[in-house]
């Protein structure tokens, strides 16, 4: 096979069509579902993270030639999928990005019991969340905000920190959720993707071998997080939903937020002229209909009454808890998250030149982001542990070394990451208050991103 330069001189066409519709939608599908399979069983998918997999193997079908044909008496290479990305792709970029964030935060409560079976673990996560928020601020104080303005086209510089700074308190969700309503390039978009996995490869490994000198927290905490997370598993009601119901209820549920979102944010104009402000700018109005659907979705979750028809969430006369919509809304939107890393890198080799260009201005706000964000757990632990003597005090159980590296995970991989480190360490009480943070954390962080972006812009 030709070099890559020689492939991309005699690309001139791609087996799938830009126009052929289906044909984009089930190739970008089959990458979606290989990368889930490589990211478990290779080491290169378990280095990537199974999202930059399947954005890598699009990037690879819609850039390398490896095809031949035969055209008049030459031969010539060509792709899988077409050079630059389809209609297709950006249509299933679209739909899967918005649908996938109201269904992944129908399980989200924010008040009552929710945040008390968090215990100590949610001060761990604010610790967490606060030192990636001093990080960014400090990254841009140090003039990297220069430099990544000038390294990416526009405004997009700021917009990618901004999103950086939404993924590393809460996650990917969170990411796309600020790009889409700053309307970032999709260059752009992958350039911060690659270099914060690329992070990622030092931060989860370093975090772990961490986590592997500790056993399980062994305080008076414990046993309130214990004995609530054995209530939620005794209360099962013998009602819950059949899979089609869920899945089905769960579509209509992100359907119908989603709608409302759309609308409220083609109707803000009509606040702005209220409030007295011109609308007659150059500058591009920020699409907010998917922060608008965020808190939808999270006011939903949180106040529309249990035991009711499309109701995420289970009561008896003790307390509520997520029900079979809620746990079908997280695998639905899951997967729709893979399709959107799939159509991410359907751009191709338009890509290289943009990650190339702004990978150093990327990775110096992201090595300082994650050091301050390092640097905050060890300097607060150490605070407490000199000015706080009383074992049994409620900051002792905060700044526990297991609980600050699942908040600190929480935090920077999401509620998924944060489960599985306290599943991989048997830190069995830490299980279900690190996937609620992590959820806390998904209802935030774009809100805290796009107030940074607002900021600074």
């Amino acid at each position: 096979m030709p070099s890559s330069t020689a492939n991309a001189a005699s690309i001139t066409s791609s087996i799938i069509s830009s126009s052929n519709q289906w044909g984009n939608v089930a190739a970008l599908s089959f990458t979606a579902s290989l990368a889930q399979l490589l990211g478990k069983t290779t080491l290169v998918g378990k280095l990537l993270g199974a999202p930059v997999t399947a954005m890598a193997l699009t990037f690879v079908l819609s850039s390398v030639g490896w095809i031949p044909t035969l055209s008049s008496s030459t031969w010539t290479w060509n792709t899988l999928l077409p050079p630059g990305g389809s209609p297709a792709s950006t249509f299933l970029q679209g739909v899967s990005l918005t649908l996938a964030t109201p269904l992944l935060l129908l399980g989200t409560s924010i008040r009552g019991k929710a945040l008390r079976q968090c215990g100590s673990l949610l001060g761990s996560f604010v610790i967490a969340s606060l030192g990636t928020l001093a990080g960014a601020s400090l990254a841009f104080s140090l003039g990297i905000q220069q430099a990544l303005i000038t390294s990416l086209p526009g405004q997009d510089g700021i917009k990618i920190a901004a999103a950086l700074l939404a993924k590393n308190i809460g996650g990917g969700l969170n990411y796309m959720a600020v790009v889409s309503c700053l309307n970032a390039s999709p260059e752009s978009i992958a350039a911060g993707l690659c270099v914060d996995n690329v992070m990622a490869l030092v931060y989860f490994p370093l975090v772990s071998m961490m986590a592997s000198k500790y056993e399980d927290v062994s305080d008076a905490d414990r046993g309130e997080e214990e004995v609530d997370t054995k209530e939620d598993s005794s209360n099962v009601e013998s009602n819950d939903l059949s899979p089609i119901e869920s899945l089905s209820h769960a579509f209509t549920l992100a359907a119908v937020l989603t709608a409302l979102g759309q609308f409220l944010n083609s109707n803000l104009h009509h606040l702005t002229s209220l409030m007295g402000k011109s609308s007659a700018s150059n500058a591009s109005p920020l699409n907010l209909s998917l922060p608008i659907t965020t808190l939808l979705a999270v006011i939903f979750s949180t106040y529309y009454p249990p035991n009711i028809f499309l109701s995420p969430t289970s009561s008896n006369d003790k307390d509520s808890r997520s029900n079979n919509i809620a746990k079908a809304g997280e695998t639905l939107g899951t997967s729709l998250l893979y399709l959107f890393f799939a159509t991410a890198g359907a751009p191709g080799w338009l890509l290289k030149d943009s990650i190339q260009q702004s990978f150093p201005a990327i990775a110096s706000f992201l090595i300082i982001l994650y050091g301050v964000h390092g640097a905050v757990l060890w300097g607060t632990k150490k605070l407490v542990d000199t000015c706080i003597k009383d074992s049994g005090s409620v900051w002792k159980n905060v700044v526990a070394p297991q609980r600050l590296l699942v908040g600190s995970s929480a935090a920077i991989g999401g509620p998924a990451t944060a489960a599985a480190l306290a599943k991989s360490f048997n830190w069995e009480s830490l299980l279900t208050p690190s996937l609620l943070v992590g959820n806390v954390g998904y209802a935030v962080a774009t809100f805290i991103g796009l107030l940074f972006y607002g900021v600074h812009r």
